[in-house]
């Protein structure tokens, strides 16, 4: 279990509210929203505590319906696995025009009541929505933020896609039943620990790996920490949680105000100017992540958004090979730099900016990401895989891919391949794999003559008509050593006066391949020059002195 390097607040707040010496502070309290509808009034809960909820917590336990974990092994999905779906409440907390975008490329799942439906079918025809992909899951709701309440997702030891449920952080019992609901509407396996907690607060890499504010700690004052860590290991198959102080100081608490992975080695914290009262708190969990071991067995790669007026761009939902980003009208340029932000950090994906509802616009600790949340394949192809370790040797060490169709349907076992190229190459290779057992793949990739980025991704497809890759969007990216001594630019193994010659051919017009430049570029200044072949011709004369 990681543990926040300051966590002496949040253990002194743990100790008050266990001893019981005095009532927790209430946070900022808000009021519900009031839409007429019709002869009647429709109440909008908001996101945090009304008053009335506030002295009705001490229900949310009792909101709990523990069963027995999943059977174990437990692997918790990630935002950024492949999904079917996605799913939203109505009445709306997203725009309309979103929702048809949704449309085009998953299967919209809307919460909604039965005397709602009809609005809700209405309203989305007007907009042009594609109604052969939406579904509804009738039901009573209480709000519109199905992140927070909505179901978690796991593949359980038997290799079933199931929920995994805990008890919603609010009074709110309609709200509270989504996950079972969404369960029995895609006849999915259905768990449920006893832990409060809530989506916008917990994030996870798919490798065991997850973290949450310390509003975890505060919410379930009952629980030590390392029993907190035992029951997200049994139920959710998480072995490190990393657990912080909120930097953001707001009545909210939820990570995704601030932070987000976007791989298992990539983690994005919003930065502000040195002038922003949370500077220092927000520098100290960027500078916290970058020093921590991620599944790879790396340090993070922490990439930083600006959000100088509290902008909400860390509050964005990966969606297959989408990232969808809040935009805000106070974000000014800052809009456009937080796009590229997210280019940056995650190549070879589609950024779509997404401007507010005009009802219901965002807000710095409320926006996209907390209104809306992707469900999983249920038949998944799925692919785990996890890079070497550099500099890796591509022929002493095969890649490694553990490859399941979830659907039922078997593997077709000739589409397993690397797909794969490196800096001088211009055209991409195919590997296919080879069973190694275990549902595991194994491909050897060639030695490469000279130290380089190995660019890869993983291919496979199953009978149910499903093609996968892995990564989802983008690709691998691996230095690989190299196994020719910069000199050797005939490519045998040896250095020698050929090699001498061979570069004073280049420099009098010979045609070269990528590497050999490489490797005649003795001083690596970028050219091959008389200067390298002199520099070579020293360094001949001095290994073949007496």
């Amino acid at each position: 279990m990681i543990l926040s390097p300051y966590r002496s607040l949040a253990l002194v707040v743990l100790a008050v509210v266990s001893l019981g010496a005095q009532p927790p502070t209430p946070p900022p309290l808000m009021e519900p929203q009031l839409w007429p509808e019709g002869d009647s009034v429709r109440v909008e809960l908001p996101i945090g505590f009304t008053a009335e909820e506030w002295e009705q917590r001490g229900q949310i336990a009792s909101q709990g319906r523990s069963t027995d974990p999943p059977p174990s092994p437990v692997r918790n999905l990630a935002e950024w696995e492949r999904m079917q779906g996605v799913l939203i409440r109505y009445p709306l907390g997203i725009p309309v025009d979103l929702v048809r975008q949704f449309a085009e490329d998953v299967i919209v799942y809307c919460l909604v009541s039965t005397s709602q439906q009809s609005a809700a079918v209405s309203q989305f025809q007007a907009a042009g929505v594609n109604l052969d992909q939406v579904e509804f899951i009738l039901g009573n709701t209480d709000s519109y933020w199905t992140r927070d309440y909505g179901p978690w997702w796991v593949v359980d030891g038997t290799g079933d896609i199931a929920v995994v449920d805990f008890t919603y952080n609010r009074p709110r019992p309609n709200d509270n039943q989504a996950p079972w609901k969404v369960a029995n509407f895609l006849g999915s396996g259905y768990y449920a620990m006893d832990l409060v907690h809530t989506g916008g607060n917990y994030m996870t890499d798919a490798f065991g790996i997850s973290a949450s504010s310390d509003l975890v700690y505060v919410e379930n004052p009952g629980w030590t920490a390392g029993e907190i860590l035992a029951e997200m290991g049994t139920y959710y198959g998480v072995h490190t949680y990393h657990v912080l102080d909120d930097p953001n100081n707001t009545y909210i608490d939820h990570i995704d105000c601030w932070g987000k992975f976007l791989a298992p080695d990539k983690v994005l914290i919003r930065s502000v100017p040195p002038t922003h009262s949370q500077y220092d708190e927000i520098e100290a969990v960027a500078e916290y992540f970058a020093g921590q071991i991620c599944a790879y067995g790396t340090p993070y790669r922490v990439y930083r958004v600006y959000t100088p007026n509290d902008e909400p761009y860390t509050n964005s939902l990966i969606l297959n090979d989408k990232i969808y980003v809040p935009m805000v009208p106070w974000g000014g340029d800052n809009n456009q730099a937080a796009i590229q932000a997210y280019q940056d950090a995650c190549p070879g994906y589609t950024i779509v900016p997404v401007d507010p509802p005009a009802a219901n616009p965002w807000l710095s600790t409320d926006a996209l990401h907390c209104r809306a949340k992707g469900i999983p394949d249920q038949g998944y192809l799925e692919i785990q895989h996890l890079p070497p370790p550099v500099p890796w040797a591509p022929d002493s060490m095969a890649l490694v891919a553990r490859i399941v169709a979830h659907s039922g349907w078997g593997l077709i076992v000739d589409s397993i391949r690397v797909v794969w190229k490196t800096e001088r190459m211009d055209q991409l290779r195919f590997q296919v794999g080879e069973s190694v057992g275990n549902d595991s793949f194994a491909v050897a990739l060639p030695a490469v003559p000279v130290t380089t980025d190995i660019h890869y991704l993983w291919e496979a497809a199953d009978s149910s008509g499903r093609h996968e890759r892995l990564p989802l969007a983008g690709e691998f990216v691996v230095e690989a050593a190299g196994v020719l001594t910069p000199g050797d630019v005939t490519m045998d193994g040896e250095f020698t006066i050929a090699d001498v010659l061979a570069v004073f051919d280049g420099l009098a017009g010979t045609s070269w391949e990528g590497y050999q430049i490489d490797l005649a570029d003795v001083n690596q200044d970028g050219a091959v020059t008389l200067l390298d072949g002199m520099l070579l011709l020293t360094q001949l004369s001095q290994e073949t002195e007496p």
